[in-house]
């Protein structure tokens, strides 16, 4: 008689919790969310450049920046509200 394996606690039983897909609006909420802080993130690093490089500043970083920060966030708390 063959003796058991102990059980392997990294394998996969059932169906992880992601296999059914998310809603619809909890994956616009996730698309808001990363367009939100992909703008945050290049008008933030545009407007470091105009401050520290030898380019004139410019007012539109300095608007884009807490836009995109701000529609990020909103995005995020949206997302995580959403039930999946």
């Amino acid at each position: 008689m063959a003796q058991l394996d102990p059980r392997n606690l990294f394998t996969n039983v059932g169906r992880p919790a992601f296999s059914k897909g998310g809603s619809t609006a909890k994956k616009s909420w996730a698309l808001i969310t990363t367009i939100g802080f992909g703008i945050f993130w290049f008008a933030g690093l545009f407007a470091a450049a105009e401050l520290f490089g030898q380019r004139d500043m410019t007012v539109w970083p300095m608007i884009l920046t807490p836009v995109g920060l701000i529609v990020g966030m909103v995005g995020r708390v949206m997302m995580v509200r959403e039930q999946a």
